[in-house]
């Protein structure tokens, strides 16, 4: 704002002095004293302090009162940028502000009327202007250090929050080591120490009681057995089923898709999934990235399927979205990537592109 305003009266100033130079009225010394005072009075507005502006306002609107009555008439016409500036220090109310730079026009002469009322109403629209939009400036950039601010506490929070989910994590993996560790001393630890006892009675009695002692080494057969199937018991119910695996990956893989893109895709499944092998979920995945990708690159699509059914003989993989589609399918490296996994397994993979777009994956398998 400081520079539009010196700009505007550098060019009054200009324009005050071209019509001194072409007036008939005579340029005394006093004359070039009063402008260098005035240029003086508005360069020490921008060096000092922003308090010390009102004084130094009304000092210049002294001295262009004082020129114009006693130097030279046509000075006047600088004063409405100066008044502009001391009454705005006090209101910001435009039209107060514009009824006291056209106040002078009660005591002007005729000739000078019309040409200071004309320069007061354009400085004053024009400085108005440019403290409006100073003033929405001013408010987008403070608007903009909040926002950033806020960035910054979010940022902050989100590794802290990332810390604590690390935490936590760890946390867990210690409580379930801790719980494991005390479920195979309590039923594992106690069933194999009993099971040692009993062989130890009965290598003691092989020689004196060979039947005491086959009979102890049945107990410690059973008692080892039962802690064998423990461990069994224990480590089936700590491994996660394969569907639960699948599936949850493929939800995660979902989640990481919709933050990157403006689309999140709806995910949908039948039949018994738990059929699906580890490497099939491979396979499924990798086409169904793969098919994703493609979609956000060409189809302009606004929403995206994925559904996986199991059917008798075949897992049934299908991605399609409601895009442009295309009459005629040109296969890339994408599809022919997609093409060769299925193959890999004895799959196939159809492409159809009359409806939207949609790449179906099948997979066959045997129900063991």
């Amino acid at each position: 704002m400081e520079f539009w305003t010196i700009i505007n009266k550098i060019v009054l100033m200009l324009y005050v002095i071209s019509l001194t130079y072409v007036s008939a009225a005579e340029i005394t010394p006093w004359y070039t004293l009063s402008v260098l005072l005035y240029l003086c009075l508005n360069i020490a507005v921008y060096i000092l302090k922003a308090n010390v502006m009102p004084l130094i306002s009304a000092l210049t609107v002294a001295l262009i009162a004082t020129v114009f009555v006693y130097v030279h008439p046509l000075l006047i016409l600088l004063l409405p940028v100066s008044l502009y500036e001391l009454v705005s220090y006090y209101s910001k109310r435009s039209v107060i502000v514009f009824l006291l730079m056209l106040a002078p026009c009660t005591f002007l002469p005729h000739d000078l009327l019309i040409e200071y009322g004309f320069i007061a109403l354009l400085s004053g629209a024009y400085l108005t202007l440019l403290r409006t939009y100073s003033g929405r400036i001013k408010s987008y950039r403070e608007e903009l250090e909040r926002m950033r601010g806020d960035l910054h506490q979010l940022t902050n929070r989100l590794h802290e929050n990332n810390d604590y989910i690390r935490q936590s994590e760890y946390m867990f993996k210690l409580e379930e080591r801790n719980r494991l560790s005390q479920e195979i001393h309590d039923s594992i630890g106690h069933s194999m120490t009993g099971a040692l006892i009993q062989m130890e009675a009965a290598k003691r009695l092989i020689t004196a009681d060979a039947e005491k002692s086959a009979e102890l080494l049945q107990n410690a057969i059973h008692i080892s057995k039962d802690g064998i199937e423990s461990i069994r018991l224990v480590l089936k119910n700590m491994k996660p089923p394969t569907e639960q695996l699948g599936i949850n990956r493929m939800r995660i893989f979902i989640d990481e898709f919709a933050a990157k893109h403006p689309i999140k895709p709806a995910f949908t499944y039948e039949g018994n999934v738990d059929l699906i092998s580890p490497f099939h979920w491979r396979i499924i995945q990798e086409n169904v990235k793969e098919a994703l990708t493609n979609t956000m690159k060409y189809s302009s699509a606004t929403a995206i399927s994925i559904h996986i059914q199991v059917l008798n003989t075949l897992i049934k993989a299908q991605v399609s979205d409601n895009g442009s589609g295309a009459s005629k399918v040109v296969k890339g490296l994408g599809i022919i990537g997609m093409e060769e996994r299925a193959a890999a397994v004895n799959g196939t993979v159809i492409v159809d592109g009359s409806r939207g777009f949609s790449v179906t994956t099948l997979i066959p398998y045997q129900d063991q």
